[in-house]
């Protein structure tokens, strides 16, 4: 049990690190990050712990992602090419199934013929979680996403399907295409009916319990959870597709009446929280998962001297291109037909055929597919590795090819609006702290809402500009870091002193943009600042917390010097720089500097500083935010701003109030620390 609890933590640690090495290097996609992590977690042993059942996988993992993956889908939409979907999901399907089956038995003589087929099968379906990750990456045309959509939702039924029949035929050398037809259809509709019927059994649910006034939100969201689940469960136990039920329910989940009431405002809320979290993992779980097999399920079976790995490798290479030359052939010939019934030059759907085709990649479901096979059946390994095989491979094809097809997503800036709002709002509290009776808590509120329009000014400028900007920023944070530690070798500062300038270093990384500037020198400069800050808690241990009004000003006047002294530095180091980088950039940050060295002479800046680490600014910040919201109001109906905007803008104001309110900042170190500061 141990172990278990073990490898559990090592798997959420692998998903934070996962996560933060895509934003220290956001040019590397956070699947392939996971992919690899995944292999690495095998080669270090995982592969013997983590033994996940195929119908585990199937009904843990990917039937509620298709679930809440439909749940967002824009039914109209999918509709509005239901033609083209209906075309991949079914005689795409079985094509697929046939041609890598010949493929694979041509190439591979030694495979069954039904074998082969079953292979076919269980690569024949595009992957719905697969296909989310690549389009994070890039900006596909609405049109071919909801094709991509549709597919990645209804196919793995037909595909499932389509395996079963083949593994039939592979166990009992038995096979009837009335019979495999008539199974297609009713497991279609058998599955769409339980869906349907197990979200009409929900609503009733929940109707008895608003009845009798029993409604509760965390029993709402735990309805919500178990519906995929029960979904697939009583789909498998009635032989019909899971999947397809687990899709139709969260379809008729979303399209329902929407109410406006404060019970259904909160589980709005809470829902869409707990399913980001939740697709987060389970999304990171299939790719990690991934990574897993190919190392438990391609490394053994290379060095195995039984198979030739290099006929393996041939292979698994025939059947990636078998699989996307396949789906060219038909999405190709479909857009052809188009083409001639609405006499338009069939060159006008290059585009969308050569998106559609390397979109379509494989994923974690054929894989736990391919593992349904029997182990008893004497080829089931080699079948195994093609299948994990070629899904590495499908999708490091479309990783690679769809650069040339699609655009790379890239965020429109516009924040012209936004700063002028939040200019108005800081307006507005200098003159409500000329008459306020907690002028420093207003103090507080103004620097949070600058450092927003800071933030927004570095997004506005041109990219150019802003890496340039974010490079002298870790130039300046680089040179307060040595003089800070010069200052504590030299003795020259207190450890408290140390430990509140560190406080103020850490505020200026914040306005660097993690995505603009180089990560390995962004990396360098955090790592070296944490490992001075580590270091000198372990060398300068400090028990003594109370602190006399001698010893505060103390800290001031060291502070003020040393503030001193890094900004002569800092401002010799920007004009060394004249002609390397724009010369407005230095004389604007030169001149940002002589600013707050004005304000650190009369100690101010200082006082900030402190009062920041212990903020008690409640009052303050709610005024802010209701200042926020009227300006927001006023520009929108204006006409300055579009609702769409004031709604993006009214929900960060929620967000940051929510926070507000919810933060106990009086923790009882600041309590403590409080008591002795009176007591003096």
């Amino acid at each position: 049990m141990l172990h278990i609890i073990f490898y559990v933590i090592v798997f959420l640690l692998v998903l934070v690190f996962s996560n933060v090495l895509n934003k220290v290097f956001p040019k590397l996609a956070l699947p392939l990050i996971q992919v690899v992590l995944g292999l690495i977690l095998g080669f270090f042993g995982a592969d013997e712990v983590l033994h996940v059942a195929p119908e585990f996988f199937l009904g843990f993992i990917i039937a509620p992602l298709l679930f809440r993956e439909s749940e967002e889908a824009d039914v109209k939409h999918i509709l509005k090419h239901s033609k083209i979907i209906l075309v991949l999901i079914f005689p795409l399907v079985f094509i697929t199934t046939l041609g890598l089956g010949l493929i694979s038995n041509w190439i591979y003589m030694g495979l069954p013929l039904a074998a082969c087929f079953a292979l076919g099968a269980s690569l024949a379906p595009t992957d719905a979680v697969a296909v989310g990750a690549l389009s994070k990456n890039f900006s596909f045309p609405r049109r071919v996403m909801s094709v991509l959509q549709g597919e990645g939702l209804l196919n793995d039924a037909s595909g499932i399907i389509s395996f079963q029949i083949a593994l039939v035929a592979l166990v009992t050398g038995y096979f009837s295409f009335p019979d495999a037809t008539m199974k297609l259809v009713i497991s279609a509709l058998g599955g769409a009916a339980i869906g349907f019927t197990l979200i009409y059994i929900k609503g009733l649910v929940l109707r008895l319990l608003e009845d009798v006034d029993a409604r509760d939100v965390s029993g709402y969201l735990l309805l919500e959870l178990v519906v995929p689940l029960a979904a697939f469960l009583i789909s498998e136990e009635l032989h019909v597709s899971g999947i397809i039920a687990a899709v139709v329910a969260g379809v008729m989940s979303a399209n329902g009446l929407k109410r406006t009431t404060l019970f259904d405002a909160q589980v709005e809320k809470l829902k869409s929280t707990i399913w980001d979290t939740l697709t987060f993992i389970l999304n990171s779980f299939v790719f990690l998962f991934l990574g897993i097999e190919l190392y438990q399920l391609v490394v053994p079976l290379l060095v195995d001297p039984v198979y030739s790995s290099a006929l393996l490798i041939v292979l698994a290479l025939a059947l990636t291109a078998g699989l996307f030359a396949l789906r060219f052939i038909v999405i190709a010939f479909y857009y052809w037909l188009r083409s001639l019934k609405q006499k338009q030059p069939f060159s006008a759907y290059w585009n969308d055929v050569f998106l559609l085709t390397f979109a379509g990649s494989k994923g974690t479901v054929s894989i736990a597919t391919i593992l349904l096979v029997p182990r008893t059946v004497d080829v089931q390994p080699v079948l195994v590795f093609l299948a994990a095989a070629v899904t590495g491979l499908s999708f490091l094809v479309g990783m690679f090819i769809l650069p040339f097809f699609a655009v790379k997503k890239v965020s429109k800036v516009n924040n012209i609006s936004k700063i002028a709002i939040l200019s108005e709002v800081v307006d507005e509290l200098h003159q409500d702290m000329k008459s306020a009776k907690n002028p420093q808590g207003y103090d507080i509120a103004i620097d949070a809402y600058q450092e927003r329009i800071q933030q927004l000014i570095i997004e506005q400028e041109s990219t150019d500009m802003a890496i340039d900007y974010n490079d002298l920023q870790l130039l300046i944070i680089r040179i307060e870091s040595e003089g800070l530690e010069v200052a504590l070798r030299e003795n020259k500062i207190s450890m408290y002193t140390y430990r509140t300038y560190q406080r103020y270093i850490r505020s200026l990384e914040t306005s660097i943009v993690h995505s603009l500037v180089s990560s390995i020198q962004f990396v360098y400069v955090i790592a070296l600042r944490a490992f001075h800050l580590l270091t000198s808690r372990v060398l300068h241990v400090d028990f003594y917390f109370k602190k006399t009004k001698a010893a505060m000003e103390t800290t001031r006047d060291e502070i003020t010097e040393l503030y001193f002294n890094n900004t002569e530095l800092i401002l010799q180091a920007l004009d060394n720089l004249n002609g390397v980088f724009d010369e407005q950039l230095l004389n604007f940050l030169q001149s940002e500097r002589l600013r707050t060295s004005e304000i650190v002479a009369t100690g101010g800046h200082i006082s900030r500083m402190m009062n920041k680490a212990q903020p008690n600014n409640i009052t303050e910040m709610m005024r802010a935010y209701y200042l926020e919201r009227k300006v927001i109001f006023e520009h929108e109906l204006s006409g300055a701003i579009t609702a769409r905007e004031a709604k993006d803008m009214r929900l960060n104001v929620n967000i940051l109030e929510d926070y507000s309110l919810a933060s106990n900042h009086h923790t009882l170190l600041f309590d403590f620390l409080e008591r002795r500061k009176n007591k003096n």
